[in-house]
């Protein structure tokens, strides 16, 4: 993988002169029929993989992906919470991806119940934007009944990654993984529930030994054990949507400054 993140696709061409004959048949099928259903693939080296996930610690060699690819080069603001996430939890996951649609800044999250959910829905909702980080193959990649509707109209607005082989199955150690890409994508990581440990406990881990700016939200009715644990450690705490977003402005606010100086 090492060699792969530093020689992008002239590896994988070697990679792939080595297989044996019936292997690269299948996967030349393989790509055909990806790329009939809408599926791309981006390398390391490809100008549209983006620097901040090529330089993250862990990033991935590849992305499979379906949708506005240009999302991986807006401002993003990744949010991670519980699958079994309270009333409160949602409602806070869905203010985060609301205030992010207004500043036009695109909601990362994992495509797993609960929080994140709640955010890539709000955010498609709002009129925003948003990047559903599978921990599966892109093949099993699944969409609520509900919301089918909501993302067929939004596909302008809605990028689907994966960086595992295509027909992988969602596994515990996939989900683990998947973090780092949600991590890396973003300019800022915000916590909505944490347990003590688990997906979400690592995700912010993760941002703080990267020095990735993590906010964690606090809920002033309820101690959140996996919340207080990360504050702890240094991140910074929002106790009320107003703080939310100022936090998400400053984050606009460094964007537009990057355009103009380019």
């Amino acid at each position: 993988m090492r060699r792969l993140l530093s020689s992008g696709r002239s590896s994988l061409l070697e990679m792939i002169e080595r297989l044996p004959d019936a292997d690269r048949e299948r996967a030349a099928e393989t790509a055909d029929r990806l790329a009939a259903n809408g599926i791309g693939a981006l390398l390391c080296d490809d100008p549209r993989f983006p620097d901040r996930l090529r330089r993250f610690p862990g990033a991935p060699p590849v992305l499979f992906y379906r949708g506005a690819v240009e999302l991986l080069h807006t401002a993003a603001v990744g949010v991670c919470g519980s699958r079994e996430v309270s009333a409160d939890g949602v409602r806070a996951a869905r203010a985060c991806a609301e205030e992010a649609a207004r500043l036009k800044i695109t909601v990362v999250s994992g495509n797993a119940r609960g929080v994140d959910a709640a955010s890539h829905v709000a955010a498609l909702e709002a009129g925003g934007s948003t990047i559903a980080v599978l921990p599966e193959g892109i093949d099993n990649a699944k969409v609520k009944e509900s919301n089918r509707e909501l993302y067929a109209g939004a596909a302008d607005r809605l990028l689907v990654i994966s960086q595992f082989p295509p027909a992988q199955r969602w596994t515990a150690g996939a989900a683990m993984a998947r973090n780092h890409v949600v991590v890396g994508l973003s300019d800022l990581v915000v916590v909505v529930e944490a347990g003590e440990t688990g997906g979400t406990a690592k995700a912010g881990d993760l941002a703080l030994r990267a020095e990735r700016p993590l906010v964690v939200l606090r809920n002033p009715k309820v101690a959140i054990p996996g919340n207080q644990r990360l504050i702890a450690a240094g991140a910074r705490e929002v106790v009320d949507r107003e703080q939310l977003r100022s936090r998400l402005r400053q984050l606009s606010s460094a964007e537009d400054s990057q355009l103009q100086l380019d």
